[in-house]
């Protein structure tokens, strides 16, 4: 909430909710890696602002981005579902590209250094692929 009061901007989207709960339930699930964190999410953003350049706007839009989202993450094996909620969100509210995608990465990768610490802390292993 700190960033996002730095920022200005509103840091605790949905998408990021998600992914907190996969990251602390389910931690060594391949989901949770960081790779797929933080990969899936900025895939998602570059796939979804690089459809918003080319005109592509409103709910059919969201749905394509969604899909599109979807194999890029798959391709590039950096699969992780709130990431696809993150691919809405954005063609649906359209935020600043400046803004936005700095938040979005430092909220996941701020969500993976906090469980990364937490597990050293417990002692319990939680991966470590970040790419």
């Amino acid at each position: 909430m700190l960033v996002g009061t730095l920022l200005h901007q509103a840091v605790l989207i949905p998408p990021l909710a998600a992914t907190t709960a996969i990251v602390t339930a389910t931690p060594g699930s391949p989901l949770a890696q960081p790779r797929h964190v933080v990969g899936g999410h900025m895939l998602s953003c570059l796939v979804c602002y690089a459809l918003l350049a080319l005109g592509w706007h409103g709910p059919f839009a969201a749905a394509a981005a969604c899909g599109v989202a979807c194999g890029v993450v798959l391709l590039c094996k950096a699969a992780h579902p709130p990431a696809m909620a993150t691919a809405v969100m954005i063609m649906v509210t359209e935020p600043h590209a400046a803004g936005f995608v700095p938040l979005l990465a430092t909220g996941a990768v701020l969500l993976v250094l906090v469980q990364l610490i937490s597990s050293r802390l417990q002692r319990e292993k939680y991966p470590t692929t970040w790419w």
